[in-house]
């Protein structure tokens, strides 16, 4: 008998150290209590639009109207006649400005900068300089708008919503910590649930996530800018957008519990300052 204890104990003793060592997987909903970003190695760096201003072609590309034609006002010679002029393909005029930014930690006054942090979201500035430009075709029978990012992020030319790194579920709801980070997508089509595509976030990091572009409302009269996630079920949740003390901003369906979760965010509001 004792000598069967001893190879037993020999035996686990050998084991032990095999235990010890095996790599436990690490998932995502493992981390959602720790950070809102993946650890900052291999980010990649994203290049910003000039702030000229867009070609017709660009403009069209983006759904937005055309320039304003430049009338050369000195040459007033014969002039041939013309034929009238075509009706505008896009009736709704194209609005410009800035998002200011109100809230606890941002400064004041505070917009939202062209400049994104290293993880591709768009981050918070006080300095007018640095806003970020952004433009909507205002017709009147839109419930939601696209934001289209003239001087942003350049190759995501919409200012949208991305489903979180540490987020299990890509559903906004309250009692949830879940969140989506205000960056630079492509395109989506309104109410569209959360899309597989081109998005800022991803480009940096190379983590694939899902995002909505055309979620934004705005209040033509004061200016105040919402945004409405839509869940995959097609479900539309109370969408409040918070400030990272890290400078990023989100959108969560449950600002308490995605501070517990993630740290102090408080929540912000938004407001579109027309140029």
């Amino acid at each position: 008998m004792c000598s069967f204890n001893f190879y037993a104990v020999f035996a686990a003793l050998l084991v032990a150290p095999a235990l010890v060592g095996a790599r436990v997987p690490v998932t995502r909903t493992s981390m959602r209590e720790t950070a809102a970003n993946p650890a900052a190695v291999g980010l990649a760096p994203l290049a910003l639009a000039h702030r000229t201003p867009l070609t017709n072609a660009q403009r069209l590309a983006r759904g937005l109207t055309p320039n304003r034609p430049r009338f050369n006002r000195a040459a007033r010679g014969n002039l041939a006649p013309r034929a009238s002029a075509m009706p505008d393909p896009t009736p709704c005029p194209a609005v410009t400005g800035t998002i200011q930014v109100t809230g606890a930690g941002t400064g004041t006054p505070a917009f939202i900068s062209r400049v994104p942090n290293a993880f591709g979201e768009y981050a918070v500035t006080t300095d007018t300089a640095d806003a970020l430009i952004v433009q909507y075709t205002d017709c009147a029978d839109a419930s939601v708008i696209d934001l289209a990012t003239l001087n942003g992020i350049a190759d995501v030319p919409y200012l949208g919503a991305i489903t979180g790194f540490a987020t299990a579920l890509q559903d906004l709801r309250r009692g949830s910590s879940a969140y989506a980070y205000i960056g630079g997508t492509d395109q989506t089509a309104p109410g569209a649930t959360p899309q597989a595509v081109s998005n800022s976030f991803m480009a940096a990091t190379g983590d694939q996530e899902e995002a909505e572009s055309a979620l934004w409302t705005l209040n033509r009269t004061t200016g105040a800018l919402s945004a409405q996630w839509v869940n995959i079920d097609g479900s539309k949740p109370e969408t409040i957008i918070v400030y990272s003390p890290e400078n990023f901003l989100v959108i969560t369906g449950d600002p308490t519990i995605f501070g517990a979760s993630f740290g102090t965010s408080p929540v912000v509001t938004l407001t579109f300052v027309a140029a």
